[in-house]
């Protein structure tokens, strides 16, 4: 997608990690976005979307599956997953979020 934004905003707490994600939305973004955390075993703590200017905005805290903060040299290998998540054009089954099945690799 044009215009796609996919970034980690600092805080305070150093616990959660904030990742932005604002683009022009699409259908299944949330979806295609959440399978994409699981893969890299990336637990998914809180989201927040909503649309913005015409412009749909997800913010997400994520940590690690074993609760650890998402290490700053991991950092831009989630965004660039992220990132290419969303412009792939399949969208994931629901069943992928939540069941132990991988997700065929996106083209």
């Amino acid at each position: 997608m044009k215009n796609t934004v996919v970034r980690f905003v600092e805080s305070g707490s150093g616990v959660l990690s904030l990742l932005e994600v604002e683009c022009d939305g699409g259908r299944g973004l949330f979806g295609r976005i959440a399978a994409q955390l699981f893969l890299m075993r990336i637990q998914l703590v809180r989201a927040e979307s909503k649309l913005q200017r015409g412009r749909r905005l997800e913010r997400l805290w994520v940590v690690e599956f074993d609760g650890a903060p998402i290490r700053p040299e991991r950092r831009l290998e989630v965004q660039h997953e992220v990132l290419r998540a969303i412009e792939s054009t399949a969208v994931p089954p629901r069943a992928y979020l939540t069941s132990s099945q991988r997700l065929p690799p996106v083209a």
